[in-house]
C-alpha cells in the first residue's frame, strides 16, 4: 500500500486501487480498462420517513481518518468519518467504512462497519461504495440484473428500465444478491455478501448512463453487524461467466443443494421430476370489500367447484395425459381461497367438507398424480377464528398494515414468530382426519422480502423473519411432503423443491406487457439443477414477453410445463415433450446460454449432459438436440 495526501494505492498482480482521500471515489484499473465509482455517490440517508429524507454523501464529513489493514490476504484501509457538514448544519453520524484489496483472490472488498447516530439524527440506509460510473453507445457493454428470472441492459437500450420495489432484496427485483457489468470486454460481479437488509439500485437513463449499486439498510433502526460487498473484476467476462462465479459462491458457502441433493431426504421428489403441474381449484368465495368482488353479476363471488367433480376430472385428465402429474389445488379451506388464513379448517363445505377432500385424495392416489394444497401463513384475515392485532406485524410507528385487495378482504400480516405453531395446528389436524398431501404450496414467504416487526412481545429483524420461514418449509419436508412457494428468491432456494413460476421481469408489470431489458436466464444459469420451475405455454402468459410463447422459454430453461386439468388436444404433445425433457435434464446444470444472432430473438442453452435447446421467438419454433443425437423439432409450434 501507498499512500500520499490525495490518494491511497492499493496494489497486487496487476490490479491497482485508487482511493481519493478527498471524494472518497473508488478507481480500479485492471486488463487495461478502467472502473471508477460516481464520486459523491457515497452516502447515507437521515431520516427513516420518505418524505422527510435527507441525504449527505460520506466525502462531507469533517474529519477523514485513514487506517491501515493489513492481514494474510487482506490488504487496504478502514476510513473514519464524521461528524458531517450539510447546508450549515452539523450532523452528528460517525461511520467507519473499508476498502480492501484480497492479495489472495484479487477480490475487493468494501464493508459498512459501523454508524453511530447519537439521539437527534436517524440513519435510515447507507451506499458504499457507490455505483461505477458507466456508458456509452455500444451494445456489446452492457449490465447483468438478476431481476425475476434475469435480464441485460445494453449501454445503448433506448427504453426504460422499471424497478418494482426499489430494489429491495429477495424480491422481484433481485432474485439473487448479485449484479455485473461488461466494458471493452471486461467485466465485474459484484456480490452483496450481507444481502438480508439491502436492496439493489439499479438506474439507466438512456444514453445517459447505467448506474448500479448496493443500498445497505438499517435493521430495526439500527446497523449493528458489519455489511459486506465483494467485487470481482476478470477479463472477458460475461453473464455466463459471472452466473458461474456466483454459483461456486453459493457452493462454497455450502447452500447449493440440488434436486439430487434433496432427494435423498425425500424420495417422493424423484415423482415430481418431468411432471406436468395442474393448478385448479375448488371453493372461490370473494368480500364485498376485495378488488376481485364483481358487483354486476354477484353469483361469480361465491361458487365451488366440489372435491369429487375435481377428482373425477382428474382422473379424466390422467387417461387422457398417462403421464406425471402434480395437482395444486387452491380454495380447499373452509371459505375457500385467500380467505380466512390462518383458521382454514374445516375443507369447505361448499367443495364436500372432509369427506369430499378424502375422495379426491383417493383418486390421486389411485391415479399416481401427485396432491398438493395451497397454504399461507403471512396473511392474517380479519374474520380468521384467532385473529387478534396483538399478533399482528408492527410497522417503527405501531401501526399494523392493512390490505384488503385479495379475495378474502380485510386482512393484516401475522406475525412470523408464530406461523409455524400454526402450520403444525392445521397439518396435525388434516393427518388426524386421513389428509396426508404430498406438498404444501406456502404462499407468498418465497417473494415477498423479510418482514421486520417492531411489536416488543415479538420482535423480529428480516434475518429472523427469513429463519422463521425457512422452520415453516423445513416442518413441511420433515412431515415427507414436497414443499414449494412463489418465486425462487435465494435465500429460499436451499429448502425448496419447485415454485410457482420463475418468469421475467416485464413492464409496467410484473405480470404484463413488453420485456423490461433483454430477457436472460441467469436463474437458470445458477440454479437450474437445484429447483423444479414450471413455465405456462401461452403466449404472453403471465411473465412472458407479450410477444413470446411461454412454451418457448419453458424449453429453453428445461422446465416443467403447466397442464390444463381439461386441456386440448393441440396441448397434450407439446406438454409430453416438454415434461420428457425435463425428465432427462431437469435435475441437470444449465452449463451455457448464447444470443445466436445480433436480434436477441435466437437463443441457445446448453446442459451438463451435452444436451442443445434452441428456440427463435419470433418465428415461433425450437429445436431440441439430445445428448445421445436424438433430434426434436417443432418447425411452427400450435397450441
Amino acid at each position: 500500500m501507498q499512500e500520499n495526501d490525495n490518494v491511497i494505492l492499493l496494489e497486487n498482480g496487476g490490479t491497482k486501487i485508487f482511493l481519493d482521500k478527498e471524494s472518497l471515489s473508488v478507481r480500479v484499473e485492471k486488463d487495461n480498462v478502467a472502473w471508477e465509482t460516481v464520486s459523491g455517490a457515497a452516502s447515507f440517508a437521515v431520516g427513516f420517513e420518505h418524505s422527510a429524507r435527507v441525504w449527505i454523501s460520506l466525502n462531507q464529513a469533517e474529519n477523514k481518518q485513514f487506517s491501515p489493514i493489513d492481514s494474510g490476504f487482506l490488504q487496504g484501509v478502514r476510513i473514519h468519518l464524521g461528524p458531517f457538514s450539510s447546508n450549515g448544519k452539523i450532523i452528528g453520524v460517525q461511520a467507519d467504512v473499508t476498502v480492501l484489496l484480497n492479495t489472495h483472490s484479487g477480490e475487493l472488498v468494501f464493508e459498512v462497519h459501523g454508524i453511530s447516530c447519537g439521539t437527534e439524527n436517524e440513519v435510515s440506509e447507507v451506499i458504499w461504495p457507490g455505483s461505477f460510473a458507466f456508458s456509452g453507445d455500444r451494445e456489446t457493454d452492457y449490465t447483468v440484473v438478476p431481476a425475476m428470472q434475469g435480464y441485460l441492459i445494453p449501454a445503448n437500450w433506448q427504453k426504460p428500465i422499471r424497478r418494482y420495489h426499489k430494489g429491495m432484496m429477495f424480491d422481484r427485483d433481485a432474485y439473487m444478491p448479485w449484479w455485473g457489468q461488461v466494458k471493452e470486454g471486461n467485466g465485474y460481479l459484484a456480490i452483496i455478501d450481507t444481502p438480508n437488509d439491502a436492496r439493489l439500485s439499479v438506474e439507466h437513463l438512456p444514453l445517459v448512463h447505467t448506474h448500479a449499486e448496493v443500498v445497505w439498510i438499517h435493521s430495526l433502526e439500527r446497523f449493528d453487524y458489519s455489511r459486506k460487498l465483494r467485487v470481482r473484476f476478470a477479463k472477458d467476462l460475461n453473464y455466463v461467466g459471472m452466473a458461474k462465479m456466483y454459483r461456486r459462491y453459493v457452493r462454497s458457502l455450502g447452500k447449493l443443494r440440488t434436486l439430487a441433493e434433496k432427494q435423498l431426504r425425500n424420495p417422493k421428489l424423484s415423482e415430481l421430476i418431468g411432471s406436468a403441474v395442474v393448478h385448479t381449484s375448488v371453493h372461490t368465495r370473494i368480500a364485498p370489500e376485495s378488488y376481485y368482488f364483481d358487483k354486476e353479476h354477484p353469483e361469480n363471488n361465491d361458487f365451488a367447484v366440489p372435491f369429487e367433480e375435481r377428482a373425477l376430472q382428474l382422473a379424466a385428465l390422467q387417461q387422457k395425459y398417462a403421464g406425471k402429474l402434480y395437482v395444486h389445488i387452491d380454495g380447499w379451506g373452509r371459505n375457500g381461497y385467500d380467505n380466512l388464513h390462518p383458521d382454514v379448517l374445516p375443507p369447505s363445505p361448499k367443495g364436500g367438507g372432509w369427506e369430499g377432500m378424502r375422495k379426491l385424495q383417493k383418486v390421486c392416489r389411485d391415479e399416481h398424480i401427485l396432491l398438493a394444497l395451497h397454504d399461507n401463513y403471512r396473511d392474517f384475515y380479519h374474520d380468521a377464528d384467532t385473529y387478534n392485532p396483538e399478533l399482528t406485524i408492527k410497522h417503527r410507528n405501531g401501526e399494523q398494515e392493512f390490505c384488503d385487495y385479495w379475495a378474502g378482504g380485510a386482512h393484516s400480516w401475522l406475525c412470523t414468530t408464530l406461523s409455524k405453531g400454526y402450520l403444525e395446528r392445521n397439518h396435525d389436524k388434516l393427518n388426524e382426519n386421513g389428509l396426508y398431501p404430498d406438498g404444501v404450496y406456502i404462499d407468498v414467504f418465497a417473494v415477498v422480502p423479510g418482514d421486520e416487526c417492531y411489536d416488543p412481545r415479538h420482535r423480529m429483524t428480516r434475518t429472523e423473519c427469513m429463519a422463521y420461514r425457512a422452520s415453516c418449509f423445513e416442518e413441511i419436508r420433515s412431515r415427507g411432503m414436497i414443499i414449494s412457494s412463489e418465486e425462487p428468491t435465494d435465500w429460499a432456494v436451499p429448502y425448496l423443491d419447485l415454485v410457482h413460476h420463475a418468469p421475467y421481469a416485464l413492464y409496467p408489470g410484473p405480470g404484463e406487457g413488453p420485456a423490461i431489458g433483454i430477457p436472460t436466464p441467469l436463474f437458470s444459469l445458477v440454479y437450474h439443477d437445484a429447483i423444479v420451475v414450471p413455465w405456462s405455454l401461452d403466449r404472453g402468459a403471465w411473465g412472458i414477453p407479450e410477444t413470446d410463447l411461454g412454451l418457448l422459454h419453458g424449453l429453453l430453461n428445461a422446465g416443467v410445463p403447466y397442464l390444463p386439468i381439461q386441456p386440448s388436444d393441440n396441448e397434450i404433445p407439446i406438454v409430453k415433450t416438454m415434461a420428457r425433457l425435463h425428465q432427462l435434464i431437469g435435475s441437470l446444470e444449465m452449463t451455457n446460454h448464447e444470443f445466436m444472432d445480433g436480434s436477441w430473438r435466437q437463443q441457445r442453452t446448453t446442459f451438463a449432459d451435452g444436451t442443445i435447446i434452441e428456440v427463435d421467438l419470433d418465428g415461433d419454433r425450437y429445436t431440441i438436440q439430445m445428448a445421445d443425437g436424438e433430434l426434436i423439432s417443432e418447425a411452427d409450434v400450435h397450441l
